[in-house]
């Protein structure tokens, strides 16, 4: 009867205490953390190194990891040293308690914890005052989280949550801080070192106190070795190593990049990237460098693509993040700006595709007149008959302007918009401005399509994480005429000022280009090889002009110097087997084989697309002009039997027909006098009643062809010249700048000592040239 009244009181007091720890679990739940509001975010690069973390609402680093994100050697070593029941007890090891009681009696002093794993995540979690109730608190917290979590829960709540000293939470973020590596890449004593952290995180901080963290580093691993759970030899070596971590600070690579995927990825706490760190710090210290003596306000960018994956590897979106002076938090990577001249390589290759040029069609390099916009090239100069390539390589303005007119500048804006590289237009007037930077561009886009002439001619979309799936390209231009840009940007000579030890010989084959937009605001430098295309900018983020400079004095220098740091083969790009060169022939065009011998007056060698060699292009002086697209040099005419005077059919029906090959009007001062018009064509019979008016060149008097004027120094020279033959009003180019006077006289007043060269023309395009010498 008495053991049946034991057992009855005994049930009762269970039952009391069931109900009281119930009714507690009812009136006082378990609140759990919010995970999304909780933890800090961190941008990795591919390899999973740290770039860029963004602490929490709170300011404090905590990272979310699960137990497969940590090392095993960490859990073994956190369990063996903390609560090696852990999977066995309901939150409460009563004899760990009775333990630790029995010893804080009899020494005076706390010898050793009594508290759980689960107990110190209650406490975490749950902050109470250092008292009886507070006690008893914690150990309710600690039985219900056992009641409502699993043990793994539990465990990941201690990962995530421990603290590690300072404003480090998490193992996580205690082994980016103080081990800059990801808590799935522990060591046995890195793994020991963190698991007595949170015992005392302030005295214990190794970056502190290194020595009473190695102490406190060998109890752990000592621990582990009476368990059984290491090894002598793992043990034995762990403790040989001193604990060295590093400074407690947060990483800022790729400062702009990870700001712009935290703000794409809002809600993702851990966003892998494709930088790949190593590159992107040596980028970043080059261009850092590069810009350090400049003017104070300049800013650099650069980016960096792989072209099989269209992965991002580095990314630099301005000289250095924290100069104000240079606003460097300003991603000039993603600026709108003008792009210059780097668009023109997808003319040349546009209008190669449209078959209206081959590598090597003449183009005029001559002023263009009657319009209201009037280009000129950066060298101040005209170099009359060009090849399309050399107009290519040379960067000049004029020969792109007609090739913009023949192959339209809205159809040009529409190739690049249906690729997803949209222009920014002012007033959305597509006019042939836009192929001299007359618009607006970005240097991502820019490296977007430049990246085409290594895929044959596809345009894919950049990527910036590993997980983003890569979407469909579109074509931009066919391969061959990607190929044949390529080729004949890889002919562009290397600047000439190259530094910081860049090797010539290891570079790769690199087709590039440079740009300068208007009032030297921005300079850009391009550059593609088999494996990777590299864009660079320089610039004043706030859009004011720089000093007078060139896109390849000042950025072709940085771009092949960070090309030098990359490790490549060197290979070049394939050559389509429907590319082929060909002998052509000026100012047919064709090659030598459709032209007669006698009228090929200058061959060259082009690459052309499946034997095709259209004719040279028209020269046209008014926009929207209807006239043919490209240029007849034949020019049929009637001389009298006899005589061989030019006549008409109405003054003499017995003659018979000539043909003269001609160079287009433009281009007639460039070329040798026995080829232009005027010397080819016979003058009219004096017996025909209508003559036709002759169209002669014009005639420049008052300045010789090639005199030299000997002046003093600091002495002016007055110059007046006067042309003959012209027709209507003129424009006088001196060195190939516009001058004022529209009439048939000019006046000059010189005085630098150089080589000047005087241009007229006049409505009709007759034109005239002379050069001369001041010394």
């Amino acid at each position: 009867m008495g053991r049946f009244k034991y057992a009855l009181g005994l049930l009762v007091v269970v039952c009391f205490v069931l109900s009281g720890l119930l009714l507690a679990d009812i009136f006082y739940p378990l609140k759990q953390p919010q995970h999304d509001q909780n933890f800090a975010s961190i941008v990795l690069d591919r390899q999973g190194e740290p770039l860029r973390s963004f602490a929490d609402s709170k300011g404090v680093w905590r990272y979310e990891v699960s137990l497969a994100d940590v090392s095993p050697y960490y859990l073994e070593a956190l369990i063996g040293y903390e609560d090696r029941y852990f999977y066995s007890h309901w939150g409460i090891n009563p004899f760990s308690l009775v333990r630790a009681g029995w010893q804080y009696l009899k020494e005076g002093k706390i010898i050793s914890g009594g508290s759980t794993l689960t107990m110190q995540v209650a406490r975490i979690l749950y902050p109470h005052p250092r008292t009886f109730a507070g006690k008893c608190q914690q150990l309710l917290r600690a039985l219900q989280l056992e009641w409502h979590l699993s043990k793994q829960e539990i465990l990941e709540l201690y990962l995530n949550y421990a603290p590690f000293g300072g404003t480090l939470e998490g193992v996580q973020a205690a082994s980016l801080q103080y081990l800059h590596k990801p808590a799935s890449s522990l060591r046995y004593s890195e793994a020991a070192l963190l698991a007595v952290l949170p015992q005392a995180p302030s005295r214990l901080r190794p970056d502190r106190h290194p020595q009473r963290a190695e102490r406190a580093r060998n109890k752990v691993l000592e621990r582990m070795l009476s368990q059984r759970l290491w090894r002598d030899a793992v043990v034995t070596s762990a403790k040989q190593e001193h604990v060295a971590v590093w400074p407690l600070a947060t990483p800022v690579d790729a400062p702009l990049l990870s700001r712009r995927l935290h703000r794409q990825y809002a809600a993702e706490r851990v966003i892998s990237s494709t930088v790949d760190l190593s590159l992107q710090q040596q980028f970043a210290d080059r261009v850092k460098s590069y810009v350090s003596p400049l003017q104070g306000e300049l800013s650099a960018a650069a980016l960096l693509v792989d072209n099989r994956s269209h992965q991002v590897l580095a990314y630099v979106g301005s000289a250095d993040f924290f100069d104000n002076k240079r606003a460097g938090h300003v991603d000039m990577t993603t600026a709108v700006r003008s792009p210059g001249s780097t668009l023109k390589p997808f003319l040349f290759a546009l209008a190669l595709d449209e078959n209206l040029i081959h590598s090597e069609s003449l183009l005029a390099d001559v002023p263009r007149v009657a319009n209201n916009y009037r280009p000129g090239n950066f060298s101040q100069g005209f170099s009359g008959p060009v090849s399309a390539s050399e107009a290519l390589t040379r960067s000049l303005n004029l020969p792109f302007v007609q090739l913009i007119e023949a192959y339209g500048a809205q159809n040009f804006v529409n190739k690049l918009h249906h690729v997803g590289t949209e222009l920014t237009i002012p007033d959305d007037d597509a006019n042939p401005a836009i192929i001299l930077g007359g618009t607006g561009f970005t240097l991502e886009k820019l490296v977007t399509i430049y990246s085409a002439l290594a895929n044959k001619g596809s345009v894919y979309p950049l990527r910036y994480t590993p997980a983003t799936a890569e979407e469909k390209s579109r074509q931009l231009m066919t391969p061959e005429a990607a190929w044949i840009t390529w080729k004949v940007l890889n002919g562009v000579k290397l600047p000439r000022n190259l530094r910081y030890g860049v090797s010539r010989q290891n570079l790769p084959a690199i087709g590039w280009k440079t740009g300068t937009s208007w009032n030297y605001r921005d300079v850009w430098a391009v550059g593609v090889s088999k494996e990777y295309t590299l864009g660079v900018w320089l610039g004043r983020p706030d859009g004011k002009p720089m000093e007078k400079t060139m896109g390849s004095v000042l950025a072709g220098p940085l771009l092949f110097s960070l090309f030098n740091q990359l490790n490549t083969r060197g290979e070049e790009i394939e050559q389509p087997a429907s590319v082929s060169e060909q002998k052509v022939c000026w100012p047919d065009g064709r090659k030598e084989t459709f032209v007669d011998p006698e009228n090929c007056h200058i061959k060259r060698m082009a690459y052309v697309i499946n034997d095709s060699t259209p004719r040279t292009l028209a020269f046209g002086y008014q926009w929207g002009e209807k006239s043919p697209q490209f240029f007849t040099p034949e020019l049929n005419y009637l001389v009298n039997h006899d005589s061989l005077q030019r006549v008409t059919r109405e003054c003499d029906n017995d003659a018979i027909a000539q043909t003269a090959y001609l160079w287009p009007n433009a281009l007639e001062p460039w070329v040798k006098p026995s080829q232009r018009m005027f010397y080819q064509l016979p003058r009219f019979d004096s017996r025909c009643n209508v003559i036709p008016q002759e169209s002669a060149p014009l005639r420049i008097t008052g300045i010789n062809q090639g005199q030299v004027y000997y002046v003093l120094d600091h002495q002016m020279v007055t110059l007046s010249a006067e042309v003959e033959g012209a027709a209507g009003e003129l424009y006088w180019y001196l060195n190939g700048k516009l001058q004022d006077s529209r009439s048939t006289k000019l006046t000059l007043q010189l005085k630098t000592r150089q080589q000047y060269k005087l241009y007229v023309q006049d409505k009709t395009g007759s034109n005239g040239r002379v050069e001369f010498e001041i010394l």
